[in-house]
């Protein structure tokens, strides 16, 4: 892969994509230090910070009722979005 790149993929400004390029693309092992550093930062910056901040506090994202069809808003799009970000399940 391009060095530069892969700097790129590794700029601390989104979390997700580091994280997922250190452990996907560079093989990195998920207790290497660098790879918890990122993994920490994804709950701490970035997009998840901010869908989390909108959660309601039921646990749900927009209307509660429409947790399926409320097209990226609802709670089961909010879910699959956090998943694919790399969010901490246990937070």
């Amino acid at each position: 892969m391009n060095d530069k790149v892969t700097k790129w993929l590794l700029e601390k400004n989104n979390p997700s994509i580091r994280y997922n390029t250190l452990t996907y693309l560079l093989n990195k092992p998920f207790d290497d230090n660098e790879v918890k550093e990122a993994r920490k930062a994804i709950m701490e910056s970035g997009a998840v910070v901010k869908i989390l901040e909108k959660q309601n506090e039921d646990g749900s994202w927009d209307d509660p009722v429409k947790f399926y069809t409320s097209k990226y808003k609802g709670t089961v799009w909010t879910l699959l979005i956090l998943a694919e970000l790399g969010a901490d399940p246990k937070d």
